[in-house]
């Protein structure tokens, strides 16, 4: 029921939005760590006329050592630019892959329509174990990596906690 009720809170965001729904897969554990971050950029066609470009975004979640070990909470996460242009990600409802250990870190990568720098993101969280998050590093392909620092204790709920640095004109 807590997943579903994560499900329709950043559904009713994506209307509101435009945010566009992406595939995210979990990165396996590799060797040469640079070539984790290998970001590509890929293009699609559609309808032959009109080409869509798609990027790939790494999202790198290290989890508190403060939180409940191995938290199977859902973790839902929206990063954006300065344009208001936004993708989400969804930890999944499978608890054996996207398991939050303490003190560990997971890399996700993250397909969608390519957007300007990220400055913005946000976590929303639904689960009985507690998870806290304790930093999140967005890697975009055409910009350096942002660090967003939380280290505090997501609520279970609704709302979703974060950070926007992007500039807004006045």
């Amino acid at each position: 029921m807590k997943s579903l009720t994560l499900i329709l809170t950043f559904s009713i965001i994506i209307v509101f939005s435009h945010a566009k729904p992406i595939i995210v897969t979990q990165l396996q554990p590799q060797m040469n760590q640079s070539s984790a971050f290998n970001l590509t950029q890929h293009q699609h066609q559609i309808n032959e006329t009109k080409l869509v470009k798609i990027c790939s975004y790494v999202l790198s979640i290290k989890t508190s050592c403060n939180s409940p070990a191995n938290s199977k909470d859902t973790v839902g996460i929206l990063f954006g630019d300065a344009d208001g242009n936004q993708i989400l990600m969804l930890s999944g409802d499978n608890p054996d892959i996207y398991t939050f250990d303490r003190c560990k870190t997971l890399d996700f990568e993250v397909s969608g329509d390519c957007i300007g720098k990220i400055c913005k993101l946000y976590v929303a969280r639904v689960g009985s174990d507690g998870w806290i998050p304790e930093s999140i590093n967005a890697y975009h392909p055409d910009y350096p990596p942002i660090t967003f620092n939380y280290n505090y204790f997501i609520p279970d709920d609704e709302h979703r906690y974060g950070f926007d640095y992007c500039p807004h004109q006045a």
